[in-house]
């Protein structure tokens, strides 16, 4: 974690013990903001790149990363929880790195997996659009492209084991308004 993430965080939480939760999300707020900042443009690259929404990219990152303040995207700069192969950590990641996580398969419990490292938040989302533009599992949803809700259900059948999880997605797109990525740039 730079110094900057390392003071982002110790400010808010000085934030919460000093003047509360209103003040604190104030301070989270911003935090948010800077995460965009910088998911927002990468996100935009993975769509002109791969043809994934650039709100849906920007929802799963959210989602999976915690706004970026996960352990596995502050240590491994893995902000789409992807896991390692038999085969290894894949193309675009440099090892892998066990960390306990929740499947649910249907009752959801605490397992042991092996995840992906980054040398990069770029190359979290370049795999990220590699792995939905050519992995079969996501055949299905490149149709829908169009239309972000869509294409975040149907990825959701094949990438996450939580049976919410697209809804989660889908409530990030519109809480942040992030289909304003998938507009045209002035």
């Amino acid at each position: 974690m730079g110094i900057r993430q390392r003071l982002t965080v110790a400010v808010l939480a000085m934030a919460a013990l000093v003047f509360g939760p209103a003040q604190a999300s104030a301070g989270t707020r911003a935090a948010q903001q800077e995460y965009l900042a910088q998911a927002g443009p990468l996100a935009r690259a993975v769509a002109a790149e791969f043809g994934v929404p650039a709100s849906v990219a920007a929802g799963q990152s959210i989602l999976e990363s915690s706004w970026g303040q996960s352990r596995l995207a502050v240590n491994d700069r893995n902000f789409f929880g992807f896991k390692c192969t038999a085969a290894g950590p894949g193309p675009m990641a440099t090892a892998c790195h066990d960390y306990p996580t929740t499947e649910c398969t249907p009752d959801c419990h605490q397992v042991q997996a092996l995840f992906r490292v980054y040398d990069s938040m770029q190359a979290s989302f370049r795999d990220y659009g590699r792995v939905l533009s050519t992995s079969k599992n996501y055949a299905a949803a490149r149709p829908l492209a169009h239309d972000p809700n869509a294409f975040v259900t149907e990825v959701a059948r094949k990438y996450a084991t939580n049976p919410t999880y697209a809804a989660k997605v889908i409530r990030i797109m519109q809480e942040n308004d992030l289909y304003k990525l998938d507009a045209p740039l002035p």
